[in-house]
């Protein structure tokens, strides 16, 4: 069995992990609700002659969705690993490889959207503040900024973490990737959580296996993220200039509530 450490970059370059995003994300839509309607109806409705900009666009299967539609979209991460899947299955599109901590593009945007958590990849809370205050220097005025967050359920969020295993059903390798007939098992192993700090750390496995269930290769990760209470973050994107802000607990509308989603939208005024 090829083996390999824990490693810190939860986006390995040539890694599982990389290469299976899609797949993971394909199952968690089917699971749980699916966001890409909510954006793509954001961006036609929005979205006029300055466009989209995705940030934390990982592989780039939001901006692709909108950018079917015909409008304008750019995407920009941090993970040259995420942007290289991005490139490689869209590459009429605009990717910027960039810190959404620090960035300047050079131009405005209608609207500027962080989905699928991307926020709480930002682990630090002065971090996560100059990403909003990025994004609204991105803005045109009366253009507006939409993302979505998990609401902590704070009975998950006490100092001695989880340390429970939660094996994934089996997908089939990634094409390209691997041996020719293994298949992908992912396991979300042991999580750690920081109260002070509101961090949290998740160790992740991904193993190609072969028919008989043995091990071909293993990659051990650490997704590290931090979670947002609805209070600070209603604080932070008013601190960062944003008017007309609005909460719900799923991409339909309803109202807040304790450990659903968060759904956000903001303005940056006219």
């Amino acid at each position: 069995m090829k083996d390999s450490s824990i490693s810190d970059e939860f986006y390995p370059e040539g890694g599982l992990n990389t290469a299976s995003y899609d797949l993971r994300a394909d199952l968690d839509r089917k699971i749980f609700e699916d966001p890409i309607p909510f954006y793509t109806h954001l961006a036609t409705s929005l979205a006029h002659e300055n466009g989209v900009l995705e940030l934390g666009c990982g592989t780039g299967r939001i901006s692709a969705a909108i950018a079917k539609l015909g409008i304008a979209v750019e995407g920009l991460d941090l993970s040259p690993a995420m942007l290289g899947q991005a490139r490689a299955n869209y590459p009429d599109l605009t990717w910027h490889l960039g810190n959404m901590c620090d960035f300047d593009l050079g131009r405005q945007f209608d609207l500027v959207i962080i989905p699928f958590r991307g926020l709480q990849e930002v682990t630090d809370a002065k971090g996560q503040r100059r990403a909003l205050e990025c994004a609204f220097a991105h803005l045109k005025p009366g253009g507006a900024i939409a993302l979505d967050l998990m609401d902590p359920d704070l009975r998950y969020c006490l100092p001695e973490g989880d340390p429970e295993h939660v094996e994934l059903p089996i997908f089939p390798m990634p094409k390209g990737v691997g041996q020719p007939g293994s298949r992908l098992r992912i396991t979300a192993m042991e999580r750690t959580n920081e109260p002070l700090t509101q961090k949290f750390s998740e160790h992740w496995r991904f193993e190609e296996i072969n028919d008989q269930g043995d091990v071909i290769t293993r990659e051990d990760c650490w997704h590290h993220l931090r979670w947002v209470h609805r209070s600070e973050m209603r604080l932070m994107l008013e601190l960062s200039g944003f008017v007309s802000i609005s909460e719900f607990s799923d991409f339909q509308g309803s109202p807040p509530k304790y450990a659903s989603n968060q759904v956000w939208m903001a303005k940056r005024p006219d």
